[in-house]
């Protein structure tokens, strides 16, 4: 019902929806979509690999936690390069955004599925592609909620959200590289 509602005031004034959708993102809304990324990542990279249940489980708890931990941050990066622009955005409202924003990684869940079901084609070599649409979509999402909600411009959007990506790809790529650094020295 409260859809409904919300349909027929985007029909009505779309700025307002969007306000109002933006205030009404629960912990709940974000923790789903943050899974359905975590699924999505998941599916992508393992839909062919014979995985046993607690692997899977595993690797989805483990992924889960780090989405969790990379929307926090970005978040709250996010939320302070627009607390310095002097424009209102809390953090948790950001962090809500964000997991919604996870929904888009169910499209990885369908290449994959696709890819798998159809090995003659040899789709995985469109992989990194998919992965660049996906991440292109959901920051077009990002910036596009966030422009309407805070009412301003795509520069200055997409100039937040990049204050919170960046540092957190880096830090994650810099982990990764250690990992693997540690890993290779203990053989």
């Amino acid at each position: 019902m409260n859809l409904l509602k919300t349909y027929f005031l985007y029909i009505k004034d779309p700025h307002q929806a969007v306000q109002t959708l933006f205030e009404r993102r629960s912990f709940a809304h974000a923790c789903a979509g943050y899974f359905a990324a975590t699924l999505g990542w998941v599916l992508f990279f393992n839909i062919g690999d014979g995985l046993s249940v607690p692997a899977l489980v595993f690797k989805l708890l483990a992924v889960f936690a780090a989405e969790l931990t990379a929307g926090y941050f970005i978040a709250s990066l996010c939320g302070l390069y627009l607390d310095f622009s002097r424009i209102k955005a809390s953090p948790a409202q950001l962090f809500c955004l964000i997991g919604s924003a996870g929904f888009i990684k169910g499209l990885l869940i369908a290449f994959a599925l696709i890819s798998a079901a159809v090995p003659a084609a040899k789709l995985y070599w469109l992989a990194p592609l998919m992965l660049l649409l996906t991440f292109a979509l959901q920051l077009g999402y990002l910036t596009r909620s966030l422009m309407r909600a805070c009412h301003i411009g795509a520069g200055k959007a997409l100039g937040g959200w990049l204050f919170g990506f960046v540092p957190v790809c880096a830090a994650l790529a810099l982990g990764g590289v250690f990992f693997i650094w540690t890993v290779s020295l203990l053989f």
